[in-house]
């Protein structure tokens, strides 16, 4: 029974490992699939938003206009 068991047990942990690939490689790939799923539903939410309540300023600005703020210019590094 002992000398069986040690050569039985070898193909059991390849058996074992073989099936834990395996099922890795299944949960893998629906991961990749709702992971592809959600970001196509997020592109298209993203992209309906921008075409209809577009939040850019459609104002049309001189290129002369001077911008507020300060330049800070230094040669130290």
């Amino acid at each position: 029974m002992n000398r069986l068991l040690q050569q039985l047990l070898p193909f059991l942990f390849l058996g074992m490992i073989i099936v834990m690939l395996i099922a890795g490689i299944v949960l893998l790939s629906y991961l990749l699939i709702f992971g592809a799923l959600i970001g196509v539903i997020l592109y298209v939410v993203a992209l309906i938003r921008d075409k209809f309540f577009s939040s850019r300023d459609l104002t049309v600005r001189s290129k002369r206009q001077k911008k507020t703020g300060r330049t800070i210019d230094h040669d130290e590094h």
